[in-house]
Order: C-alpha cells, then structure tokens, then sequence
C-alpha cells in the first residue's frame, strides 16, 4: 500500500511540474462499462460461466464421493480389520487430496478458469488498447485512466512523460557518489 502511494505522489509531482510548462489534457474511461455494454465481454463472460459450472459439477461429484467413502467407512468400521481401517483411511485421505488438487488447479489464481478468462479476453482487450491510443492521439490527450481500476493509467503520450532514462542516470550517479564516498 506504501509503494502504491508512493508511486501517486511521485505521479502527481511529475504532472504538476509537467503543466507548469505546458497545459495537460487529461481524460477517463470506465472499464466496467465497457464490460457491461460490450457484447464480446458478455460472450466471454458466458464462455467462462459454462465452464465454471462444468468445474464446479465436477468438484461436487468428487465431494459427493467423499462423503460416500467416509460415510461407508463409519458403517462397516467395527467390523474391519485394522489393516482395512488403514486403507480405507489412505484412500479417504487420497481422495481429499486430489479434491483439493482439482479445486486449485480450476478455480486457482492461476487455474484453469483464470487462464481461459485472459485467453478470450486477451484480443478484446488489445482491440480496447488500440482504440484508446487511436482516441488520445486524435483528441491530443496526454493521460488517460481507468476510474474502475483505482485509477490507473491506460494511456500516457510517451513522448513527453516517460522521465525512465532520466531517473536511470540519476540512480547511477547518485550511486556513484555514494562509492566514492566509502572510499
């Protein structure tokens, strides 16, 4: 959260020093518009339903035959052997394990579900990026951000707001000072 603040102000510190010299032309977009209104967001988001479901089924019939395992084990448990006690309870916890394994691996942050929702979003979005740059070039916009991603930047000319090699040889020479005086 420091670094995110840290980074605001340094922003601001740049836009304001930048329009002192030049007036900026800034403007906004709203991402979750765009996701309502945009008929290819709502075949995507109906692709990923579809599949959430599928998932979804798939781990209730994995927990469903837990449930059926460990209910079969509470029945037949007086009559087992300890050795049958011990498989049934390798197998039950095998189970649980590869629940836990397929649930992950679906509705993880990198799982299956997520990697299907960037693959179709992907070119949309790219479309969406193209448009914005085609937008802030014709209208002259210096800035353009997203109010439902907490602000950030979509768009920045990068003409005249990239200060990187700037700040590349201020971090080496301030560097340098500091070796020499070690020394």
């Amino acid at each position: 959260m420091r670094e995110v603040r840290s980074l605001a102000v340094a922003l601001a510190c740049l836009l304001f020093s930048s329009a002192v010299g030049a007036e900026l032309k800034l403007a906004y977009i709203d991402s979750e518009v765009l996701r309502q209104e945009l008929p290819e967001f709502k075949s995507v988001e109906r692709q990923v339903q579809r599949l959430m479901q599928q998932f979804e089924q798939e781990a209730t019939e994995r927990q469903s035959k837990l449930l059926r395992l460990q209910e079969d084990f509470r029945k037949q448990e007086l009559l087992m052997s300890e050795a049958r006690k011990a498989e049934m309870q390798v197998q039950f916890e095998e189970s649980q394990r590869q629940l836990q394994e397929f649930t992950q691996q679906k509705f993880g942050t990198n799982g299956e579900l997520f990697r299907k929702n960037v693959e179709l979003s992907s070119p949309i979005l790219e479309r969406i990026n193209a448009a914005i740059e085609s937008i802030a070039k014709e209208d002259g916009y210096d800035f353009i951000f997203d109010v439902a991603n907490s602000g950030a930047i979509v768009y920045v000319d990068p003409d005249g707001y990239n200060v990187t090699t700037k700040l590349l040889e201020f971090l080496e020479k301030e560097r340098e000072e500091q070796e020499k005086g070690r020394q």
